[in-house]
């Protein structure tokens, strides 16, 4: 079984793909369920009543005194603000339970019946003073008068625009005008609440990832560029208003995301990608940020509306996606930039349904969907997310393995400043040897006046002195090794110094290649770091975590246990260490104690074990950390025409 396993493990690189793909399909389908269910729970007994549409086609279109027939949905131009237009079709009202549903934009309306006013819409009344026009406002009127009955649809154009458009209404019962709405325009909503509901969750969770890395802030912005589309499309569907029917609030939200949500996308594209026409493209996301606070204060002032100034966003929008489409393009074809390589195929795919969605603006008479442009949103996020992921990842490990060659060059030179000491120690000794020579005649000749004396007392005394005369050794030996017994001489004297309890007991060769002495210095010098600082931030005191369950040793010591052993050309290390018993972790990775970040100690152990052969597993519990690692010391070749037989 476990051949089996090992067989069928996804490789490294791709598992952050396979991860990112299985998590955004479950998210997904979690968020059409939960649509799903609520559309059920919503509309489900309404439309089991519903009855079929009826769609008025052809009306009696008055502008200024003057009739004509016209074909429904239409739309006027090239009015006066505030020019008074009717609209007048015939019902044939034989049931008792007939609505009808209008469908106005930027436009008052008053809705007779047979001329008798029973619904009025946009009166200055109902909107904040900063609204010159009313927003858009669909609303079931019910025809109460039965057989046949003139209907008359009295809107006053926008003074902010010189159109006005007409949509066709709707005649049928609640039901069934509720089930034609949800036919129509659910996919809409269903889209865009996925979007808003995802990059909720990216943004979340790019919160979590940027306390480890900063990359992760490539995440961020995509969520929030996520999120505010999904904001838009939600707020710019008519179905929004069977939720909450507030056309003035949906007319704020709808514009201020539809002018904001392109701003994280290009922040997420600018830290991405490092265009090498950072001025101009920077430049975009400039005119971008000025123009909202300025749209802002001119829409509070009531000087231009927000439908006024979409016009200049419906040209700058489109034009600032294409031009990011084909700088991203530029990039992976004329530098042959790895990140802007990954990102093409997904900014493709937002200009085409960008470009499909404008083919669409401009074809529609009465524009009520933003189909096009969700979906390639939400192809577009998904796409990203994985290629984020990737990015984040290769930016982690790019940051992993620097700060690793600094901790070992940090190492290296902890190793070469205890092997000064020993070195200082040992000329220290030489010294005192060479005096003790040119002194030897003397002495002997002072023994043998004592002994030739008969002084014995006074011969004990003086070879007593000569016995504290003679140096001793004061550094302790735990290998051979001399570059390794460095690092570990260093890390057990700190320990030494804490009061901590050390074991330490070595058994490996005398020589080594250099590349191995280097390795098995980093890989104790990590081990014994950790621990020393884990040692450290116990309190020591009575009440501190079990540290040796199994040997019933008492609460809160603190010890450091570290041995190695050769066995078949592999080096076993084991080591325990007492620990406060908080471990963090994420994942398979854990994080750093004195930084909120991964912690690059182990993953430094767990690779250099891996480089050699070998392999390393971390855990802790009941007080304790427990860290095994082995390694290949001997292999066949070292690529320095070193052998084991020349090293034995």
């Amino acid at each position: 079984m476990g051949s089996f396993h090992r067989s069928f493990q996804i490789p490294d690189r791709y598992r952050v793909v396979f991860q990112s793909v299985c998590i955004g399909l479950f998210i997904l389908c979690v968020i059409f369920m939960i649509v799903r269910t609520v559309s059920y729970r919503t509309y489900g007994k309404l439309a089991g009543n519903a009855i079929s549409v009826t769609q008025i086609r052809s009306a009696e279109v008055t502008v200024n005194g003057e009739m004509k027939t016209c074909s429904l949905s239409a739309k006027l131009q090239d009015l006066e603000p505030g020019t008074p237009v009717d609209v007048t079709f015939t019902v044939n009202n034989t049931g008792s339970d007939t609505w009808m549903q209008i469908r106005t934009a930027f436009a008052p309306v008053a809705v007779y019946e047979n001329g008798v006013e029973v619904y009025e819409f946009g009166s200055k009344e109902t909107r904040p003073s900063f609204m010159k026009d009313p927003g858009t406002m669909i609303q079931f009127v019910q025809i109460r008068q039965p057989g046949e009955v003139e209907i008359t649809l009295h809107y006053t154009s926008p003074t902010t625009r010189n159109s006005l458009a007409i949509a066709s209404p709707l005649i049928s019962n609640q039901a069934g005008l509720l089930r034609y709405d949800v036919k129509q325009l659910g996919y809409v909503m269903g889209e865009s609440v996925v979007l808003l509901i995802g990059g909720i969750l990216l943004t979340v969770i790019s919160g979590v990832i940027i306390q480890l890395i900063h990359e992760g802030v490539i995440l961020l912005c995509l969520g929030i560029f996520t999120a505010v589309t999904g904001l838009w499309g939600i707020s710019n569907c008519d179905l929004i208003f069977f939720v909450l029917n507030d056309s003035n609030l949906w007319y704020i939200i709808s514009y201020v995301s539809f002018f904001s949500f392109l701003l994280p996308l290009e922040m997420f594209l600018d830290e991405d990608v490092h265009f090498h026409f950072r001025k101009f493209f920077r430049s975009l996301r400039y005119v971008l940020g000025v123009m909202m606070p300025v749209t802002v204060i001119l829409q509070l002032t009531g000087t231009v509306m927000f439908s006024q100034s979409v016009c200049i966003y419906q040209i700058l929008l489109p034009v600032s996606v294409l031009a990011f489409t084909v700088g991203v393009i530029w990039e992976a074809v004329r530098y042959h930039s790895r990140p802007a390589r990954q990102m093409a195929p997904g900014m493709l795919i937002l200009s085409g349904a960008t470009i499909a969605e404008l083919y669409h603006y401009s074809e529609s008479v009465s524009y009520n969907s933003s189909f096009y442009f969700l979906l390639g949103t939400g192809v577009f996020c998904l796409y990203m997310c994985v290629v984020g992921a990737l990015q984040v990842r290769r930016a982690y490990e790019i940051r992993r393995k620097a700060q690793e060659q600094e901790h070992q060059l940090m190492l290296m030179n902890e190793e070469i400043m205890e092997q000064k000491k020993y070195q200082d120690t040992l000329l220290d000794h030489e010294k005192q040897l060479r005096r003790l020579r040119h002194d030897y005649r003397h002495q002997i000749t002072v023994l043998q006046e004592f002994v030739q004396n008969g002084e014995i007392e006074e011969l004990s005394g003086y070879l007593a002195r000569m016995m504290q005369a003679i140096p001793r050794s004061s550094g302790v030996r735990y290998t051979q090794n001399i570059a390794v017994n460095a690092v570990v001489a260093y890390y057990a004297s700190r320990a030494k110094e804490e009061g901590v309890q050390t074991e330490i007991d070595l058994q490996m060769p005398a020589r080594l290649s250099l590349d191995m002495e280097q390795s098995i210095c980093v890989v104790f010098g990590n081990l014994l770091e950790n621990a020393c600082e884990a040692v450290e931030r116990m309190d020591g005191g009575d009440d501190g975590d079990f540290a040796g369950a199994e040997n019933g040793e008492e609460r809160g010591k603190r010890f450091i246990r570290l041995s190695a052993v050769e066995h078949m050309g592999n080096l076993i290390i084991h080591m325990e260490n007492s620990m406060d018993g908080k471990i963090r972790r994420w994942g398979r990775v854990y994080i750093s104690s004195k930084r909120q970040e991964i912690g690059i100690g182990l993953s430094s152990i767990a690779n250099i074990a891996e480089m050699h052969g070998g392999n390393a597993a971390f855990h802790g519990e009941h007080g304790v950390f427990v860290s095994d690692v082995y390694m290949k010391l001997f292999p066949e070749d070292f690529g320095d025409g070193v052998s084991r037989e020349n090293l034995s």
